[in-house]
């Protein structure tokens, strides 16, 4: 008789073990065998759901996602206008400990984009996007298409900067950006 599976918590779990992988092992240790033995199980029990090392680091990515929704609307809470497009643009530019673990996942999800397309999570980037569009009009921006953009590029960049040199971006320094980007933005 097939045992039943929710599909929802195995994804959930296998995208905590390959997170455990890669904090332990770093992101380049990560293979289907690895979380495998991390869940205790077999390849088949994680390749029923993420076939691909693509796959498994995506799955990862987007299920720190959903956490991070959520996180942001908390840290929004009932901030309107300025202040919302300010918190919003400042808990992009922020660093917890589990986020560089991440966004060295989301780098190697990125560097498979050529080989495998459809594994990289299309869907986070637009959601930010427009985030920042509706802050912006919201705020009174007066292009908030083009806030929208700057935005994007400057969240983005300053993943790729908090790998580069975590010791020089501190919370202070990336507040002090975020603050000039939006006053400049709104004063445009």
């Amino acid at each position: 008789m097939p045992i039943d599976v929710d599909e929802v918590q195995r994804r959930k779990a296998i995208a905590e073990a390959t997170l455990a992988v890669a904090a332990r092992d770093g992101a380049r240790a990560i293979t289907i065998r690895a979380v495998a033995k991390e869940l205790g199980g077999s390849t088949a029990m994680v390749t029923n759901y993420v076939p691909t090392r693509t796959a498994l680091i995506t799955n990862a990515v987007r299920a720190a996602e959903s956490r991070w929704r959520t996180d942001l609307e908390d840290h929004l809470g009932d901030l309107t206008g300025t202040d919302r497009l300010r918190a919003t643009v400042e808990w992009h530019l922020s660093t917890e400990p589990e986020d560089l673990l991440l966004r060295t996942l989301w780098v190697e999800m990125l560097s498979s984009a050529h080989t495998d397309p459809n594994g990289v999570d299309r869907d986070e980037p637009r959601e930010s996007r427009q985030e920042f569009l509706d802050a912006s009009a919201a705020a009174g921006v007066p292009d908030s298409d083009l806030a929208a953009d700057v935005l994007s590029l400057l969240t983005r960049g300053y993943y790729v900067s908090t790998m580069e040199e975590p010791a020089y971006w501190t919370p202070e320094r990336a507040s002090r950006v975020a603050r000039a980007v939006v006053d400049a933005l709104i004063r445009a």
